[in-house]
């Protein structure tokens, strides 16, 4: 899901057909409705009800658009907060690779898109904990977990993010897939004896499940690569809902589904001017996806 698609639809709910939406925004017809059924695939959901005359938003349609707007109310705020941001002094977010590539980067790409530059420098982190001592040491405005931490900061809720198995093409498995089918699949993991290796060997026992370990790398942007050169597949987690990231490359659920609860660290007061709005746009697109 990206901002773009959410002015598509808010725009779509207010004139009551994709033509007159496209004619507004604006934008050609087959791009704007390609971009919607898009978003809809990817939410498994059906926003609008097509009919000869136009469209009409289902229920669930309708409670996205509430907060599709809220989102776009938010950028607004944002744009005139990051007017008055010293681009000398860049809003630095701490957060592991997964995430400055999963969430990171969307936003910030996406505000670009509707003209809200926010000047960002990204720091990469091993682990939810070093993201904390970041923020808490002021070495960084704001943080982005994917694990449960214990903080003095001020932590904000930002939504829930699908882990999902990555794999080349060619591997045969079902979909959704099972833990117990990881059993001799050629895995990229985590070094041994790092927390994260430890933590992804307990739940393996802990399932039945023995996989092959094909490449060991902390290097989270090797773990994408290892699979679309179809040295093995992966375990990684996204708030994008699209089948996958990359070409050759299969996405599966699991079965039972499994996720990662997303959350924002910032210190009280902290003297960014965008950081707030910024705060209020994750939060908002976390509710959307989550």
């Amino acid at each position: 899901m990206n901002i773009q698609q959410l002015r598509y639809v808010v725009a779509t709910a207010e004139h009551g057909s994709m033509t007159a939406a496209a004619a507004a925004v604006p934008v050609a017809q087959p791009a704007l409705s390609r971009a919607v059924r898009q978003l809809e695939r990817e939410l498994g959901t059906t926003l609008f009800a097509r009919s000869g005359r136009g469209v009409a938003l289902t229920a669930d349609g309708e409670t996205f658009v509430r907060g599709a707007r809220r989102v776009l109310v938010s950028i607004d705020a944002l744009r005139s907060a990051a007017t008055a941001t010293d681009p000398a002094a860049p809003l630095v977010i701490a957060a592991s690779p997964t995430l400055q590539a999963a969430m990171a980067i969307p936003i910030l790409a996406g505000l670009r898109e509707h003209g809200v530059v926010v000047p960002t420098r990204l720091v990469g982190c091993v682990s939810s904990t070093e993201v904390v001592d970041l923020v808490a040491t002021g070495r960084a405005d704001l943080g982005i977990c994917d694990s449960a931490v214990t903080t003095d900061l001020t932590l904000v809720d930002i939504g829930r993010a699908e882990v999902r198995l990555y794999s080349p093409a060619a591997v045969d498995l079902p979909d959704p897939v099972r833990i117990a089918d990881l059993t001799g699949l050629p895995l990229v993991l985590p070094t041994a004896g790092t927390p994260r290796r430890a933590a992804l060997d307990a739940f393996f026992a802990a399932q039945g499940a023995v996989p092959e370990v094909a490449v060991e790398t902390d290097e989270r942007n090797a773990w994408l690569a290892a699979v679309t050169h179809g040295l093995a597949s992966c375990i990684w987690h996204s708030v994008d809902r699209s089948p996958a990231p990359l070409p050759g490359v299969v996405a599966r659920s699991f079965d039972p589904p499994m996720h990662r609860d997303l959350a924002a660290v910032h210190r009280a007061g902290s003297g960014s001017p965008a950081l707030v709005p910024l705060l209020d746009v994750l939060r908002q697109v976390g509710a959307l996806v989550g």
